[in-house]
């Protein structure tokens, strides 16, 4: 017999999108068909390109608090962000949705780094 659970099974990953027009090929994390598994994507309405990044990223977080709620509530346990640049709000969005937020890649610099020779560095290219 199961008790509790989710109202939505099986969407574990979701997406916070900054509100683009951008071609989302296969690849782009825009393009729910990348995965061979479920997502769930949540446009932040009115974070865009120009003031996540050009602009004052704290002023974006309680519109993507609201926006990571609303991917929690569809089944999410786990959020991630299509725009690296928010990397700022890392801690407000992580503390107020309790839940793992990754909120950049760059989260990713460390491990990749443990993971060359003492000679090596890591690469970082950025689009802005």
């Amino acid at each position: 017999m199961e008790h509790g659970g989710k109202t939505i099974l099986g969407a574990a990953v979701g997406i916070l999108m900054l509100e683009t027009r951008l071609p989302r090929i296969h690849g782009d994390m825009g393009n729910v068909m990348t995965r061979e598994f479920t997502v769930r994507l949540k446009v932040g309405r009115g974070a865009n390109p120009e003031n996540a990044v050009r602009g004052n990223p704290k002023d974006l977080v309680d519109l993507f608090v609201e926006a990571g709620r609303d991917l929690v509530a569809m089944g999410a346990d786990g959020i991630n962000i299509n725009c690296g640049f928010l990397a700022l709000i890392q801690d407000e969005v992580k503390q107020a949705l309790g839940l793992p937020v990754a909120m950049s890649s760059l989260m990713q610099v460390p491990m990749g780094q443990n993971l060359l020779p003492a000679d090596k560095r890591c690469g970082i290219l950025a689009l802005s």
